[in-house]
């Protein structure tokens, strides 16, 4: 097999805007490389007023099993595939998208999952921890149910948009509350930035005052590596989970949606 894509490469995009700090086109790439499959994961800024124009062209590109979605075009995406998973359905969101080889789209959503294989790996299972989340959007919704999922004791939500929050925690069930941004985060075992804050290298969610040194931060911006939540976080001596470390535990999910692996 190619250990570069040839012009018969099975294509998949990943689509977002910004898109230079995204991690998983690299790690995709370099999986096929290594494994001699015949792949590519194109990264591709596609403005939000150009969305849907890209996915209706996306339809008809008969190489291209699908994208991976990244912010601020979740929450659209969903709105603009056929088919929704049980799992996208529930957060309204969908970071990926499977094409059928007849252009029939499917939404799904991996974040929560690739999020809780994260922890896991680094040994901070979520199960029976007190965790706090800010930002309800795409990416938070889906981190929400999958630490649900994952027999969290206590889930408190964070969001500017409380209507938002509320409806999430109401759709998670009586382990989950809305609350206001918390003077302290001693009583979490979990702090997490489900927000784009700290993208720009400087900003940080919460100064994380009180944050103990057992317990565990992690973030979904990828760039920089270590944000300044999480930067702030290593420094009073807890574990911390980069947003890298999310999109990467993806990458096995995502190449078998695509059908690249079985």
């Amino acid at each position: 097999m190619p250990s570069s894509p040839t012009a018969a490469a099975r294509l998949a995009y990943m689509i977002g805007h910004p898109i230079a700090h995204t991690a998983m086109p690299a790690g995709v790439n370099a999986w096929a490389h290594d494994s001699g499959t015949d792949a590519i994961m194109a990264p591709v800024d596609v403005a939000p007023e150009a969305l849907a124009g890209f996915i209706a062209a996306l339809r008809g590109t008969a190489n291209c099993d699908g994208a991976v979605v990244t912010a601020p075009h979740k929450v659209a995406m969903a709105a603009l595939v056929d088919d929704l998973t049980p799992a996208a359905r529930l957060v309204g969101a969908a970071n990926v998208v499977i094409r059928g080889a007849d252009g029939r789209l499917t939404g799904d959503n991996t974040d929560g999952a690739g999020f809780v294989a994260a922890l896991r790996e680094a040994g901070a299972d979520p199960a029976g921890q007190r965790a706090l989340l800010f930002g309800c959007g795409g990416a938070g919704a889906s981190i929400a149910a999958a630490l649900v999922a994952a027999d969290v004791a206590r889930l408190e939500l964070v969001d500017p948009d409380t209507a938002k929050a509320e409806a999430l925690a109401r759709a998670l069930g009586p382990a989950v509350q809305p609350v206001c941004v918390p003077d302290s985060v001693a009583a979490h075992d979990l702090v997490i930035n489900a927000t784009a804050i700290g993208l720009d290298g400087h900003s940080s969610v919460h100064p994380l005052t009180g944050l103990r040194p057992e317990a565990t931060a992690g973030d979904v911006v990828t760039k920089p590596p270590v944000t300044p939540f999480l930067r702030q976080a290593e420094a009073m001596g807890a574990r911390i989970q980069p947003g890298s470390a999310m999109a990467l535990a993806q990458i096995p999910l995502v190449l078998r949606l695509f059908g690249w692996t079985e």
